[in-house]
Protein backbone atom coordinates (compact mmCIF):
# COMPACT_ATOMS: atom_id res chain seq x y z
CA UNK A 1 0.00 0.00 0.00
CA UNK A 2 0.96 3.25 -0.47
CA UNK A 3 1.46 5.36 2.72
CA UNK A 4 1.17 8.91 1.53
CA UNK A 5 -2.94 7.36 0.97
CA UNK A 6 -3.75 6.59 4.59
CA UNK A 7 -5.49 9.38 6.23
CA UNK A 8 -5.48 9.34 9.62
CA UNK A 9 -8.82 8.05 11.30
CA UNK A 10 -11.15 9.81 13.50
CA UNK A 11 -9.59 7.63 16.16
CA UNK A 12 -6.19 8.79 15.61
CA UNK A 13 -6.16 12.35 15.18
CA UNK A 14 -2.66 13.46 14.04
CA UNK A 15 -1.37 15.87 16.47
CA UNK A 16 0.87 18.34 14.30
CA UNK A 17 4.20 19.54 16.30
CA UNK A 18 4.97 23.21 16.62
CA UNK A 19 7.04 22.80 13.36
CA UNK A 20 4.83 21.56 11.43
CA UNK A 21 1.89 24.36 12.97
CA UNK A 22 4.47 26.85 11.61
CA UNK A 23 4.82 25.90 8.34
CA UNK A 24 1.17 25.31 7.77
CA UNK A 25 0.88 28.82 9.00
CA UNK A 26 3.87 30.51 6.30
CA UNK A 27 1.75 28.06 3.59
CA UNK A 28 -1.61 29.67 4.53
CA UNK A 29 -3.02 32.96 3.03
CA UNK A 30 -3.18 34.48 6.46
CA UNK A 31 -1.65 37.96 6.54
CA UNK A 32 1.48 37.97 8.82
CA UNK A 33 4.12 39.44 10.26
CA UNK A 34 7.83 38.12 9.99
CA UNK A 35 11.34 38.90 12.07
CA UNK A 36 14.44 37.59 12.17
CA UNK A 37 15.66 37.14 15.36
CA UNK A 38 19.10 38.66 16.49
CA UNK A 39 21.00 38.52 19.60
CA UNK A 40 20.54 40.96 22.98
CA UNK A 41 21.80 41.60 25.04
CA UNK A 42 23.70 38.53 26.70
CA UNK A 43 27.01 38.72 24.84
CA UNK A 44 27.66 34.93 24.77
CA UNK A 45 24.31 34.57 23.13
CA UNK A 46 24.26 33.76 19.52
CA UNK A 47 20.81 34.11 18.70
CA UNK A 48 19.18 32.60 14.90
CA UNK A 49 16.11 31.98 13.67
CA UNK A 50 12.67 33.78 12.83
CA UNK A 51 8.77 34.84 14.42
CA UNK A 52 5.81 34.85 12.40
CA UNK A 53 2.79 36.10 13.90
CA UNK A 54 -0.67 36.56 12.82
CA UNK A 55 -2.64 38.96 13.81
CA UNK A 56 -5.63 37.71 11.95
CA UNK A 57 -5.59 34.04 13.62
CA UNK A 58 -3.84 35.48 16.82
CA UNK A 59 -1.32 32.63 16.42
CA UNK A 60 2.54 32.61 16.14
CA UNK A 61 5.80 30.69 16.29
CA UNK A 62 9.55 30.98 17.50
CA UNK A 63 11.79 29.26 15.56
CA UNK A 64 15.25 29.43 17.12
CA UNK A 65 18.84 28.03 16.66
CA UNK A 66 21.24 28.88 19.13
CA UNK A 67 19.08 29.37 22.45
CA UNK A 68 20.95 27.47 25.03
CA UNK A 69 18.73 24.66 27.47
CA UNK A 70 17.85 26.31 30.56
CA UNK A 71 17.81 24.44 34.06
CA UNK A 72 13.90 24.91 34.42
CA UNK A 73 14.22 24.84 37.96
CA UNK A 74 15.94 28.10 37.91
CA UNK A 75 14.90 29.72 35.11
CA UNK A 76 12.94 30.05 32.02
CA UNK A 77 12.95 31.89 28.56
CA UNK A 78 9.79 34.30 28.42
CA UNK A 79 8.30 35.86 25.14
CA UNK A 80 7.89 40.18 25.33
CA UNK A 81 5.56 41.40 21.81
CA UNK A 82 5.95 44.83 21.74
CA UNK A 83 2.83 45.92 19.52
CA UNK A 84 1.04 49.79 18.44
CA UNK A 85 -1.90 49.38 21.56
CA UNK A 86 0.76 48.70 24.27
CA UNK A 87 2.70 50.77 26.21
CA UNK A 88 6.34 50.13 25.55
CA UNK A 89 7.16 49.06 29.18
CA UNK A 90 4.29 46.80 29.36
CA UNK A 91 4.97 44.55 26.45
CA UNK A 92 1.95 41.59 26.17
CA UNK A 93 3.83 38.34 28.01
CA UNK A 94 3.66 35.77 24.87
CA UNK A 95 4.26 33.23 27.49
CA UNK A 96 7.35 31.09 28.89
CA UNK A 97 9.01 28.56 27.86
CA UNK A 98 12.04 26.39 28.58
CA UNK A 99 14.41 24.63 25.69
CA UNK A 100 15.28 20.98 26.06
CA UNK A 101 17.19 19.90 23.15
CA UNK A 102 20.33 21.37 21.33
CA UNK A 103 19.76 22.87 17.64
CA UNK A 104 16.54 24.08 16.07
CA UNK A 105 13.50 24.47 18.33
CA UNK A 106 10.07 26.02 17.39
CA UNK A 107 7.65 27.25 19.95
CA UNK A 108 4.19 28.43 19.88
CA UNK A 109 3.74 32.19 21.01
CA UNK A 110 0.77 31.78 23.84
CA UNK A 111 0.30 35.58 23.88
CA UNK A 112 -1.74 36.48 26.92
CA UNK A 113 -3.57 39.95 25.45
CA UNK A 114 -4.74 39.97 21.23
CA UNK A 115 -1.75 41.79 19.98
CA UNK A 116 -2.41 43.67 17.36
CA UNK A 117 0.64 44.72 14.52
CA UNK A 118 3.86 43.62 16.53
CA UNK A 119 6.52 45.86 16.12
CA UNK A 120 9.03 43.45 18.09
CA UNK A 121 10.11 40.32 20.16
CA UNK A 122 11.54 40.12 22.63
CA UNK A 123 12.57 36.97 24.93
CA UNK A 124 14.39 37.42 28.37
CA UNK A 125 15.28 35.11 30.61
CA UNK A 126 13.64 35.03 33.61
CA UNK A 127 12.91 33.37 37.18
CA UNK A 128 11.44 30.16 36.88
CA UNK A 129 7.51 30.35 36.27
CA UNK A 130 8.53 33.64 34.36
CA UNK A 131 7.45 37.22 35.25
CA UNK A 132 4.35 39.69 35.19
CA UNK A 133 6.96 42.82 34.24
CA UNK A 134 10.41 41.86 32.89
CA UNK A 135 13.17 43.84 33.93
CA UNK A 136 15.18 43.05 31.10
CA UNK A 137 18.79 42.78 32.79
CA UNK A 138 19.08 39.35 30.20
CA UNK A 139 17.80 39.74 26.70
CA UNK A 140 18.33 36.87 24.83
CA UNK A 141 17.03 37.64 21.29
CA UNK A 142 15.56 40.68 19.82
CA UNK A 143 13.37 40.54 16.19
CA UNK A 144 12.07 43.58 14.85
CA UNK A 145 9.49 43.66 12.34
CA UNK A 146 10.78 45.51 9.32
CA UNK A 147 7.85 45.67 7.46
CA UNK A 148 3.69 44.27 6.91
CA UNK A 149 3.70 40.94 4.58
CA UNK A 150 0.36 40.35 3.26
Amino acid sequence: TNLANIKPTPEMPKVLTPAELRAEMMNSTAEMVKANWTSGNVKEMKIEGDVVWSDEKQIGYMRLRGLPMNDKTKETYQLWIFDKTQDAKTPIDGGSFDVNSEGEVVIQINAKLKAKGPEMFAITMEKAGGVVVSDRKKIAALAKVENQSS
